[in-house]
């Protein structure tokens, strides 16, 4: 009786994984500042630990290059102080979904052979089951399919 317990509260648990990111724009660039810097790979961490306790550990390299692609993009364009971030299990599949208060859409480009960018939502596009944005154009989001049950 106590495993089906643990069961019901393992499942009651998958929710979602939710963070705001206080963004930190270096006004002298248009990189990304060393405050801002650092969350691409803190977010990998993050989703990888979600998706491992979810026991969904076979997404885990797409979702990295996913959810960071989004959170770069909008860490470096967006507006206003913060990113929100939240990752979430709906149905068959994993979203990811990106706030970043600016109201351009994001414009899928076709980067050139020598362009060091350009080349983020390219990515998602081949990854992702299906990608989007808010009417708004403040979030972008993606999905990926849930392949089998959690381990």
């Amino acid at each position: 009786m106590v495993a089906a317990a643990d069961a019901t509260q393992r499942q009651d648990v998958r929710t979602a994984l939710a963070l705001s990111i206080e963004r930190r724009p270096d006004p002298e660039t248009d990189g990304l500042s060393k405050a801002d810097a650092v969350w691409p790979h803190r977010l990998r961490r993050i989703v990888r630990a979600g998706l491992t306790h979810w026991g969904f550990p076979d997404l885990v390299e797409a979702a990295e290059l996913l959810l960071t692609e989004l959170a770069t993009n909008a860490l470096r364009h967006g507006c206003g102080h913060d990113i929100a971030v939240r990752v979430y299990l709906e149905g068959d599949h994993c979203v990811f979904e990106v706030v970043d208060g600016s109201p351009v859409r994001p414009k899928l480009r076709h980067a050139g052979p020598h362009d060091e960018g350009g080349r983020g939502l390219l990515l998602v596009e081949a990854l992702a089951e299906a990608w989007g944005v808010s009417p708004d154009g403040t979030t972008t989001w993606c999905a990926l399919a849930l392949a089998g049950e959690p381990r």
